[in-house]
């Protein structure tokens, strides 16, 4: 069965593109794979971040980068039991994948999101587009700045189409 890749560039998705990732998969008949991808030199900021957001979320998140440090570590035992806790946590974060009959599956990675992007996709050859959900920062002109370089890079690796989904400001 042909897959949509939701590549999230930060912490959480945004609402937008993740429907907009639903409703494709619906459309199209496809499974969504989501690949966040958390840069490791960010961990710091985005536990200070946490401690604002919902508790579903705020799991989602400290249990993604647990795995994170658990697997760098050697611990694949209990990355593995993180990783698992992060899908549930994502389901009962965002549940319209399950509502709308989409089979919904979370990766998380650290690193450079643009590699782990083109890694994965290269990976997986049943990925037919992916959908870039763009990162959220408090430096607008940064921000656009680093979308455009992401997504110059990213579509100049991949064959496969790429949809920018931004959040509303």
């Amino acid at each position: 069965m042909e897959k949509v890749l939701l590549a999230i560039n930060g912490t959480m998705p945004d609402t937008k593109a993740f429907k907009y990732a639903v409703d494709l998969c619906m459309r199209i008949k496809a499974d969504l794979k989501v690949l966040q991808v958390v840069r490791p030199h960010d961990l710091g900021g985005y536990i200070s971040k946490l401690k604002n957001t919902a508790n579903n979320a705020k799991r989602l998140i400290e249990g993604s980068m647990m795995a994170a440090t658990f697997a760098e570590a050697g611990e694949h035992e209990t990355a593995n039991a993180l990783m698992d806790e992060a899908k549930r946590n994502i389901s009962k974060l965002l549940p319209e994948s399950t509502r709308a009959g989409v089979s919904c599956d979370l990766l998380v990675r650290t690193g450079d999101t643009n590699k782990e992007i083109l890694d994965y996709v290269r990976d997986n050859k049943d990925i037919v587009i992916t959908v870039y959900d763009t990162p959220r920062g408090n430096n607008p002109k940064a921000t656009a700045r680093q979308i455009k370089n992401d997504l110059k890079s990213i579509t100049k690796g991949l064959t496969i189409p790429v949809v920018m989904v931004q959040a509303e400001v």
